[in-house]
């Protein structure tokens, strides 16, 4: 018998913890011990848009209902797969649960793929898992941060190569909305490298993390949302929307009108108010789908050149982020569940990186 955090799709509010019969493994499968994994308002993003991106059909559930997808690291405690090994340790996308049955494929020294039907459709960045060297698990404060931080960072070094390609729009000032996210701190950084003459980068943040937001250094002006209105309308600015609150994107829009060059929408912090809004001024929001401008530019740089790239800008983050964050450890299915219900009320303080232990160390 295993656990696992069980959410309504229709409702992410409604979360529980499930019991769930362990199967035989059939020919080709291995099973997973889940051993840790992260918890972030990225993950709150899967839920929110788990229906409409198909985040929820990576791990189905025997009940129906949805399976939070985290990255973690996990244990290989069976196997009747040739080349995967009982006792290997591997790194990748997880259910919040206690274990996962997957089909290996493309089996290679340092990775494989989950080749299960259900998931052949679905994109190919969500269904590689790293295969961990022996001792790699010594070290948990940089698997910690691996966890936490580098899922979050590969999207934010996507938008960084997109905003440079495509010029900034012609804006002059970038606005950053959830700018406390660990998503917009890593953007903010990126940005702040080789910052071409005259961009200015501005954070949008709710008033109790103002204070935590300047204190990063990442942004030239931090403003609370309740001030919008205030800031100087006439500068040609660009939107990196990672908040998707619709009451937020229609006062910038309607504040900056035709000085709005662009609306890039990443995530849905604000996940209760995330409908889009309607018939808003000035551009339409486009949604920015991260594995697919991975696709684009592994196959301009070639796999070598995409993660040397990406390889040193996220040494760059990883070095600033812990002196930024506070890392909290939670153990087991309880917390694990009391941490996503305080995520999904937005009571998880910004300076907190939490890590789940699933049966402590």
């Amino acid at each position: 018998m295993s656990w696992a955090l069980s959410i309504e799709q229709g409702d992410i509010m409604q979360a529980s913890l499930v019991e769930e019969m362990s199967r035989e493994l059939q020919a080709g499968e291995a099973r997973l011990a889940v051993r840790r994994f992260a918890m972030t308002a990225n993950n709150i993003t899967y839920a929110a848009f788990g229906e409409a991106m198909g985040y929820w059909r990576f791990f189905p559930g025997a009940d129906g209902r949805g399976r939070l997808p985290v990255w973690g690291f996990a244990e290989v405690i069976e196997s009747r797969c040739e080349g995967l090994s009982v006792g290997e340790r591997v790194y990748g996308y997880l259910p919040a649960a206690a274990e996962l049955i997957i089909t290996p494929g493309k089996i290679r020294p340092e990775s494989f793929i989950d080749a299960a039907a259900h998931r052949a459709e679905l994109p190919a960045v969500y269904n590689r898992y790293e295969r961990c060297p022996a001792g790699s698990g010594e070290n948990p404060v940089r698997e910690a941060a691996q966890m936490v931080l580098q899922p979050l960072f590969l999207t934010s070094f996507l938008i960084d190569a997109h905003l440079r390609d495509t010029g900034f729009s012609g804006a002059e000032r970038i606005v950053l909305t959830s700018a406390s996210s660990k998503t917009a701190l890593a953007l903010a950084l990126l940005l702040k490298r080789h910052r071409p003459e005259g961009l200015s980068i501005e954070g949008l943040t709710s008033a109790r993390n103002t204070g935590f937001v300047k204190g990063s250094g990442l942004y030239d002006a931090v403003i609370a949302y309740d001030d919008i209105e205030r800031m100087d309308p006439a500068p040609a600015r660009l939107i990196v929307d990672f908040a998707g609150s619709a009451d937020v994107n229609r006062t910038l829009h309607t504040h900056f009108g035709d000085s709005l060059k662009a609306n890039i929408r990443v995530g849905g912090a604000h996940w209760e108010t995330s409908a889009p809004a309607r018939a808003l001024p000035g551009p339409r929001p486009s949604f920015f789908f991260a594995p697919d401008h991975a696709r684009q530019r592994v196959g301009e740089w070639g796999p070598e050149g995409f993660a040397q790239r990406q390889g040193e800008a996220w040494s760059q983050f990883a070095a600033v982020a812990d002196t930024l964050l506070a890392w909290r450890s939670l153990i087991g299915p309880q917390e694990t569940l009391s941490a996503y219900q305080a995520l999904v009320r937005g009571e998880v303080a910004a300076s907190e990186a939490l890590v789940v232990e699933v049966e402590g160390r």
